[in-house]
Formats: C-alpha cells, sequence, structure tokens
C-alpha cells in the first residue's frame, strides 16, 4: 500500500480523492464529492481482508443517528493498487477543535457548549452499546453552527468508556493544555473542576459527569421548593397546647395564671417558628456528592463574559442515555477561532515549529525534507517527531519562539510553500 499522500488525485470506486485532510495509519481522511457533485469527506480504511467486518462496524455507526454526530451518507470499498480499501462517504465540516485550540483556548461558555454536545452524543453512542475511542480535539467538528463528533470510529463497547477522554478534552479546551491527572482539575472554575473529575476518576463514568453538569440547578430548584412548602406548613398548622393537670387554683387567682399561661405559651410556639423559618432560609442548598471530589474554595457560580468569536476559516487537519431534547443551536466556537493567545503555564516552555508536511513513515519525511532542503535551503528542513513515531512532520528548523515562528511562516509562504503550513507548540 503506498503512501496516503500519494494517492491524491486518484479515484476510488467513482469517488475522487482530492486533498488528504488527515492520516492515522490504516485510515485516511479526503476531500471529495459525491455522486451529485456535493462537497463530502471521504475516510479510507485499509481493509487487509477484512472488508465484511469494516463495513458492519461502519453500518452500524451510520444507523445511530444524533444531532452531535456526524452524518455517514454511504458505505462501500474498492480497490487501489491490488490494495483492498472500506470507505464511509461523510458529510463535509468547516473547522476542527483542534485548529481553535492553536491560536486560543475556549471561553468558560463555550466549553460549556461543547462539554453538553459530545456528552449527550456519547451517552447515545453508550447507549447503544458502543464506544467511539477517538474523543479528541481533532474530531470534534464544526458543522455550520452545530457541534458534531466524528462517527466513523465506533465499535462494540465492552468494558471502555469515552469518560475519561471526554474530562481530558474539557480540561485541554478550557485551558490550551494536556491533561495529565485528576490534581490538573483542581485549579479550573466552577463546575469544570468537579466535570473532570467526575469522568477521569477510577470510576468515573458519562453519568457521573451528566449529574455534574444538571445536579446543581436541580438541586436548587429542590431545596427553594422544600423551604417554601416547610414556612408554608409552619404558618398553616393550626397550634394545639397540650393541656397538663392543673392543682385547684383559688378563685381570687384563676383568671391572673390563665393570663400569663397563654402568653407564655404564645411567646414559646413564636420563637419555635421563627427559628423553623430562618433555619429553613439560611441552610445551604444541598450538594450531590462525587467520588473523589475535592472541596472547592467556593460554590458560587461564575459567568463567564460570552465571546464573540470571527468568521470560521476553512478546514485544516481534520480530523449514551436515551436521546434528549435538543435546545436551539448556538453559534458554534468550534467554527469561530479567535486571535487572542493565551501565554504558556509557568514551568512550560514555548517550542514552536512550522510544519509544512505530515507522514505515517519516517523515510517518506526524510526524503521530502531532502527535496526541500534542495530546493528552500534558506529554511533549513528537517524531519520532526513531537512523540518518537508516526506522525513525522517536514517542518522549517528546529523549535523556536512563537515570533520568530510566525516570521518564518509568513516567509514559506511568500516563498510559494503550501498555504496550509502551520505553527505549532509542542512544548518540548
Amino acid at each position: 500500500m503506498p503512501l496516503w499522500n500519494e494517492i491524491e488525485g486518484r479515484t476510488l470506486n467513482g469517488l475522487p480523492l482530492r486533498k488528504l485532510l488527515r492520516s492515522e495509519g490504516r485510515t485516511a481522511w479526503f476531500t471529495t464529492e459525491d455522486s451529485a457533485g456535493q462537497p463530502a469527506v471521504l475516510s479510507v480504511f485499509e481493509a487487509l481482508s477484512a472488508e465484511d467486518s469494516v463495513q458492519a462496524r461502519l453500518n452500524t455507526a451510520a444507523r445511530l443517528q444524533h444531532p452531535n454526530l456526524l452524518v455517514i451518507r454511504d458505505i462501500g470499498w474498492g480497490r487501489l493498487e491490488d490494495e483492498s480499501l472500506v470507505y464511509a462517504l461523510m458529510e463535509p465540516f468547516d473547522q476542527t477543535l483542534a485548529e481553535v485550540l492553536r491560536e486560543r483556548p475556549l471561553t468558560p461558555e463555550e466549553t460549556r457548549e461543547v462539554t453538553e454536545s459530545l456528552l449527550s452524543a456519547l451517552e447515545t453512542v453508550e447507549a447503544a452499546g458502543l464506544h467511539h475511542g477517538h474523543v479528541d480535539a481533532s474530531g470534534v467538528l464544526g458543522v455550520g453552527d452545530n457541534i458534531k463528533l466524528r462517527s466513523d470510529s465506533l465499535t462494540q463497547r465492552h468494558a471502555e468508556s469515552d469518560a475519561p477522554a471526554l474530562a481530558a478534552l474539557v480540561y485541554h479546551a478550557l485551558t490550551g493544555r494536556r491533561f495529565s491527572s485528576e490534581r490538573d482539575a483542581l485549579q479550573l472554575p466552577a463546575p469544570f473542576a468537579t466535570l473532570v473529575r467526575a469522568g477521569a476518576a477510577a470510576n468515573g463514568s458519562l453519568a457521573a459527569m451528566r449529574r455534574v453538569l444538571s445536579g446543581p440547578a436541580t438541586a436548587n430548584s429542590t431545596a427553594a421548593a422544600a423551604s417554601s412548602a416547610t414556612v408554608a406548613a409552619q404558618a398553616e398548622a393550626p397550634v394545639t397546647p397540650v393541656a397538663a393537670t392543673p392543682r385547684s387554683p383559688r378563685r381570687d387567682e384563676l383568671e391572673p395564671r390563665s393570663r400569663r399561661g397563654i402568653t407564655i405559651a404564645a411567646i414559646v410556639i413564636m420563637a419555635i417558628v421563627l427559628a423553623v423559618f430562618w433555619y429553613a432560609l439560611k441552610r445551604p442548598t444541598p450538594h450531590i456528592p462525587i467520588s473523589g471530589e475535592a472541596p472547592t474554595a467556593s460554590t458560587k457560580p461564575q459567568t463567564p463574559a460570552p465571546a464573540v468569536p470571527p468568521n470560521a476559516t476553512p478546514a485544516g487537519d481534520a480530523a449514551g442515555a436515551p436521546k434528549a431534547a435538543q435546545p436551539a443551536p448556538r453559534p458554534s466556537p468550534i467554527k469561530t477561532p479567535a486571535t487572542a493567545t493565551t501565554a504558556p503555564a509557568p514551568g512550560e516552555r514555548n517550542v514552536w515549529h512550522v510544519v509544512v508536511y505530515t507522514y505515517t513513515f519516517e523515510s517518506a519525511a526524510q526524503r521530502k525534507a531532502t527535496e526541500m532542503a534542495a530546493q528552500y535551503p534558506q529554511f533549513q528542513p528537517q524531519v520532526f517527531s513531537p512523540n518518537g513515531h508516526a506522525p513525522y512532520l517536514v517542518t522549517l528548523g528546529g523549535g523556536v519562539s512563537r515570533q520568530e515562528a510566525f516570521s518564518r511562516r509568513e516567509a514559506a509562504l511568500a516563498a510559494g510553500l503550501p498555504k496550509d503550513t502551520y505553527m505549532q507548540n509542542y512544548r518540548k
């Protein structure tokens, strides 16, 4: 099987393989057009003699319908260079969350919107007995005003849960940094500190994350109703004094003592009613405990300032509980990245690379770097692997500061290098 980028421009079962959007070992995404000439994305799988099982998995995913799952329009297979390939024809998207996070983290309001959308989709996936397995920023897609999760990766669920991956994604979206442990969540504002811990804990689950998102509002309304009912019951209940067996009073003291007893009883009853009323109003709102939750410094909810995102840019690197009624769609935070940047956290290095090409195999990346060195020696092309294995990136020089990387990218574009050349801070 040739490299994925080497089959750009070829045709698979009548579908053109246009631009390579992403490669993931045995899977790659290409831009294409369907039989009606409408834009689409083609997810191609190297079947390795397992065409039937791959198509069956994709058919199961295509039958699962949810507003926050990317639509699979068609499934098929074909041969290319004596290799059997299975494909899923999917609806196109505008941008990925990964592209937005290269420029800035999301605001708390945007993060909550993304979390609500993804949690709803994953609850449907889990209820169908499936496991997503690829909940990451590159698989969160902006389609118009909707936030959608890729659906070509769904498999049968055994004991796996997508809750830890969703918790890590929430942390990444809110801070721009990678999640490493539950301690990282302590710095987040409410309710995200509890939300991330609910998903990342050893017994974390989507149900626990849902309780965090919907629990506080429910608890507050329940407490308010209980307080009102308690006050009303105390105010309306008749007071029935308990008569004690009195001694036989003298006629001259009967009337004054009766009046003093009534007065004292009234004072005591009034004090009891006031105490109950005060307690009902002042007691704290019940808290819904979640396993592993640490106490927060303040329970006062924070209201973040709404973000005003700019216009969307085209895609670069592309990428369950019963269904609930979906709210009216709001503008997607994924679709409109802002230009503001966030300073790295204390102790992190700021090492930027200018990336031109991405390869699955190191030898292919090295060949491309050698070709570029002959044509563009001033940019010092070289091969860089962020993780010590695929993907292998062809970059312009080594790690530099953000400003230097920006200048280097502008110079590369002016020299005629690909327009999708981008900057990335790998912090290593």
